[in-house]
């Protein structure tokens, strides 16, 4: 595992208590008997001698292989409820990956609370590594755990994402949508990232979310948008609305063959 620069972000704030813990007299106890069962741990005096190995492992493959058994056996050891140390271990080497998701969430869906999403990710770690998936991993075992990591956290920041969109389209009505750019959507990643996959998966063709795009983003007049179309304001209304509609749908996770027929826009 890499280095990182410290900061207080609620990922950091817990790596420190879990050190300082570590280095607790009574935590200094249930290493030393945790050492004293695995001949793949016993190379390690101290706790902070493990962490050090593991998140500074050498460049050699020999080196890297040795770091993952030894986070393999910390992760084996960790399924039994009375070595909680070994957990802490485990989340402390993982600690690297822990802080770049997180804050790569963060950024990218700013929505989302640093709260939220730490205690997602470290939720999610712990079930990974309690898992028969990985139960059964034999190698790769960091790379295996990060990457399950990394997915399950992706998928449940726009599962949150989307939540908070319908949850403005919900709240919306035509009138309001011609009223300021602003108050429906989002501008930024959050939006972009929805109507792009609303756009891939068919749900916006190229005209509907070039007009939702200077209907809200541009905040263009329904007014001169109507004009352009060659249609009445009150029809270029209506068609936003039923657009607006099957965003709603989508945002539900409603499929594309769920939609009735009769919901397409002209």
């Amino acid at each position: 595992m890499n280095a990182r620069p410290s900061c207080s972000c609620p990922v950091c704030e817990l790596e420190y208590a879990l050190l300082s813990e570590l280095n607790h007299g009574g935590h200094k106890a249930n290493f030393e008997l945790l050492i004293a069962e695995s001949s793949t741990l016993s190379a390690f005096p101290t706790a902070n001698d493990l962490l050090t190995e593991l998140r500074h492992p050498p460049n050699a493959d020999d080196g890297a292989t040795a770091s993952d058994e030894v986070l393999g056996e910390l992760i084996r050891l960790s399924r039994n409820p009375h070595r909680e140390t070994a957990r802490q271990l485990v989340l402390l080497i993982l600690m690297p990956a822990i802080h770049r998701t997180s804050s790569q969430i963060a950024y990218g869906f700013p929505s989302l609370s640093r709260d939220d999403i730490a205690q997602h990710i470290l939720t999610s770690v712990l079930d990974i590594i309690s898992s028969q998936t990985m139960a059964a991993q034999s190698s790769h075992v960091a790379f295996a755990v990060t990457r399950a990591m990394r997915r399950t956290a992706f998928r449940w920041a726009i599962r949150e994402a989307d939540r908070a969109l319908t949850s403005n389209l919900d709240e919306t009505s035509c009138e309001e949508l011609s009223t300021s750019p602003s108050t429906t959507f989002e501008p930024g990643v959050l939006l972009g990232e929805f109507l792009s996959r609303c756009l891939s998966a068919g749900l916006l063709t190229p005209s509907e979310h070039e007009l939702l795009m200077l209907f809200k983003i541009q905040g263009v007049s329904s007014e001169v948008l109507a004009a352009q179309q060659q249609i009445s304001d009150v029809a270029f209304r209506h068609r936003m609305q039923r657009v607006i509609e099957r965003l709603r749908q989508a945002a539900r996770g409603v499929r594309m063959s769920d939609r009735p027929a009769n919901t397409a826009v002209a």
